[in-house]
């Protein structure tokens, strides 16, 4: 549950609420790719995981 959940909304409303700077845009930005990236990452190596737990995925 915690390979495949919910990632970066805490990191992405704590950006979003830092008052107007220079580096607002910035921390955004990194703060948005780093959250891009780790779902990209985890999105993709959840299967694996999965079957390496011995866990089959649930068909409806």
């Amino acid at each position: 549950m915690t390979w495949g959940g919910l990632k970066g909304g805490i990191s992405v409303a704590l950006a979003l609420s830092l008052p107007d700077s220079e580096w607002k845009a910035m921390i955004l930005a990194a703060t948005y790719v780093v959250v891009i990236f780790s779902i990209i990452v985890q999105g993709l190596t959840i299967a694996p995981l999965a079957k390496r737990l011995g866990r089959e995925p649930d068909l409806l």
